[in-house]
């Protein structure tokens, strides 16, 4: 087959146009549906979808982050790749029977669940979908581009079937069909189309003794920062109110809108330094993984700051006054996005394609505990921004354990230049909404559109002027990963 080595920059481009896309589709959703359903329906609908996750995650075990790292090293070789491939995708369709059998048998003895549980079943469809998109063979091969198209498409047609179907507070669960076809109606496509790359089938031939202790420790490494993630949610709707999930999720929409749009300058990363690690190029590695890094750093720390001067301004246009509540816990959630990326990069970047991922499961275990026990404690107390306070500290704790492992393998050259770059061009992000607020009196929609545009441009001014060889290389194009 033939050899391939993709732009790395191209592949971001790629990956962040459908992040782009899938950040624009709960912007123009959100607000609608936020006002549509009410407080109690969207936390009804979060709650629900907080469970079901769990068994998205325990169907697909720790076969995406596995087969993406191996399939990388060996994807030149059909025989040997399609194999491969038969072999992960059976061991994913075997968890998936389980899957579904498990939450069939707490849907019947969790009394909880008896009022969410058309919702449930409804959701519960993403774990079968999620399964036969193996979405981690495109990454292998670096298929970005069918990926964003495919994505872009299937989100303008739920698009359409939100607006014509979801129109008052009982269609939760129409909203519930619309939200499945955006996050996994395509999978069905991407069965079909595998055969691009070679021929996918059930097998009873796996190396199970290869093959299953790298998974299980990634798949609990997985667990631990799903825990973490979403145990928040779970734990308000048990703890708490619907009403109190509903305002809380105006926060994490937030948050997990620009981790998806973030998260696309990482997820692309991951086959080609895999890769480096298996060509045993490791001046590569480091530079590739270095210009990564900056790359975060310099569109992660300008988007915490415009979060947390826009933190009301956000709230009331994607939900409106009654969610207003949210602001304090979208601050804490923006300062935990900079851990998040951070532990994100050192462990899922670096570690896990050098095959440490027992050290990176022993850091997501205790983070992980860490949130439980603090949400347990202070959720009753502060609810909400109990939440996000305490998403702050495991990914605190996260990044900061990864980090210390991750620079053994990774040497960053002028950290300390590059942060002071970025922080002066943020500066201008502050005067610039108090000049705004204090002359103009326009809507609030124009005066935010204002502001965050006006940012940009300063802010990109700031760093040429200053030059952060990120913007540099962005612009001059003088640097082209191969």
């Amino acid at each position: 087959m033939k050899k391939i080595r993709k732009s790395l920059k191209l592949n971001m481009a790629l990956n962040g146009i459908k992040g782009i896309m899938s950040i624009l589709f709960p912007l123009i959703t959100f607000p609608y549906v936020s006002r549509i359903l009410g407080r109690s329906n969207i936390g009804r609908y979060n709650f629900s979808l907080s469970i079901i996750n769990y068994f998205i995650l325990l169907s697909g075990l720790g076969i995406n982050a596995y087969a993406i790292r191996e399939g990388a090293q060996i994807r030149d070789n059909r025989r040997k790749f399609e194999r491969f491939a038969s072999e992960m995708y059976s061991i994913n369709f075997g968890a998936t029977i389980i899957s579904y059998i498990l939450l069939g048998i707490l849907l019947l003895i969790i009394p909880k669940f008896q009022g969410y549980m058309s919702l449930l079943i409804i959701l519960s469809l993403q774990i079968g979908l999620k399964t036969i998109g193996i979405e981690w063979l495109y990454a292998i091969y670096e298929d970005y581009a069918y990926i964003m198209f495919r994505s872009i498409f299937f989100q303008l047609l739920s698009l359409i079937l939100l607006f014509t179907l979801v129109r008052s507070e009982s269609d939760v669960n129409l909203y519930a069909v619309v939200t499945v076809m955006s996050a996994s109606g395509c999978n069905i496509l991407n069965l079909l189309h595998a055969k691009k790359y070679c021929k996918i089938r059930l097998t009873k031939n796996i190396e199970w003794k290869r093959h299953m202790r790298p998974i299980l420790l990634l798949f609990a490494m997985t667990v631990t920062v799903t825990i973490y993630a979403s145990s928040d949610i779970t734990l308000l709707g048990f703890l708490c109110n619907d009403i109190t999930v509903g305002i809380y999720t105006v926060s994490t929409k937030v948050y997990s809108i620009i981790k998806t749009l973030l998260s696309a300058i990482l997820t692309v990363s991951i086959p080609r330094l895999s890769a480096l690690i298996g060509e045993k190029k490791k001046d590569e590695f480091n530079t590739v993984a270095e210009d990564i890094y900056k790359t975060l750093l310099t569109f992660v720390l300008p988007v915490i700051v415009g979060i947390i001067v826009l933190r009301k301004e956000i709230v009331l246009i994607l939900s409106g006054q009654e969610y207003i509540g949210a602001a304090s816990s979208l601050v804490l959630l923006s300062i935990a996005l900079f851990f998040c990326m951070g532990a994100w990069y050192w462990g899922q970047c670096i570690l896990v394609p050098v095959k440490k991922e027992a050290t990176v499961f022993k850091v997501t275990v205790v983070s992980a505990s860490v949130n439980i026990v603090l949400n347990l404690v202070m959720i009753p107390i502060w609810e909400e921004n109990a939440a996000a306070l305490t998403t702050i500290i495991a990914e605190g704790i996260s990044f900061l354990c990864c980090y210390l492992q991750g620079r053994r393998y990774v040497e960053i050259q002028k950290i300390k230049i590059i942060l002071i770059k970025i922080m002066t061009g943020c500066i201008p992000i502050f005067i610039l909404y108090i000049f705004v607020n204090h002359y103009f009196i326009l809507p609030m929609v124009i005066n935010t559109a204002l502001i965050i545009s006006v940012s940009i441009i300063l802010y990109f001014v700031v760093e040429i002027l200053m030059k952060n060889e990120v913007i540099w290389d962005i612009i001059s194009r003088r640097k082209t990963i191969q």
